[in-house]
């Protein structure tokens, strides 16, 4: 297995076990072996990742932590999605713009590969859909909430679990354009601009088709 270049000098033990890790877990699921990325990181020494990290749920928390919002970014977030218009295509809008930034470079690319990953593991119906509480969703929550106020019509109920399928719609087709860029060379690729609006698109259409069922 070949390891990754180093970015820089000074990247230490711990810097090349977390991006081998994001790595490998973009694209081979969470479950790659923790000896592979001790080797994709140069690191001869098996206990490495353990002594850094502990084990397999300490590492994937330590990739969040560093790649996710400070809470001024959180804040910041929420209060631009409260200020905006009132339009469920504005709201899609924005998440779609703040995913598809994770495309710009090699590491964001990774993430959002990885990111997609652990949604498919995380409990996400649980908290959008019964209403719990946590600071990773808060963001994602705001949204919902302003989605259900745009669409008075339908019940809370079928809002929020739209909400989990626009969320995964939009990580899925972002974390699937960051492979072909990676993996294929983006091959076939429709341009920025138009995947964006194609993939508002769809979102939109997914959280505001009729339901047969509101009662």
């Amino acid at each position: 297995m070949q390891q990754l270049a180093t970015e820089t000098t000074r990247e230490t033990t711990r810097d090349k076990l977390l991006r081998a890790a994001l790595h490998l877990f973009a694209r081979q699921g969470l479950d790659v072996p923790l000896r592979d990325i001790n080797e994709l990181a140069g690191q001869r020494n098996a206990s490495a990742l353990h002594y850094h990290f502990g084990g397999r749920p300490e590492l994937l928390r330590a990739i969040i932590d560093r790649y996710r919002l400070s809470d001024a970014e959180l804040l910041a977030i929420q209060e631009e999605i409260r200020s905006g218009p009132r339009d469920v295509r504005a709201v899609v809008d924005g998440l779609v713009h703040r995913s598809c930034a994770w495309l710009a470079t090699p590491d964001g690319r990774d993430y959002i590969r990885f990111t997609f990953q652990f949604v498919m593991r995380l409990p996400v119906r649980e908290h959008l859909v019964e209403g719990m509480e946590t600071p990773s969703l808060a963001s994602v929550r705001a949204q919902a909430d302003l989605i259900h106020e745009t669409l008075p019509d339908l019940p809370e109920r079928i809002v929020r679990e739209r909400a989990v399928a626009s969320l995964n719609l939009v990580l899925l087709q972002v974390a699937e354009r960051a492979r072909i860029i990676d993996d294929e060379d983006g091959k076939g690729l429709l341009d920025e601009d138009e995947f964006m609006a194609n993939l508002v698109d769809m979102a939109t259409g997914l959280l505001t088709a009729p339901a047969s069922r509101s009662g």
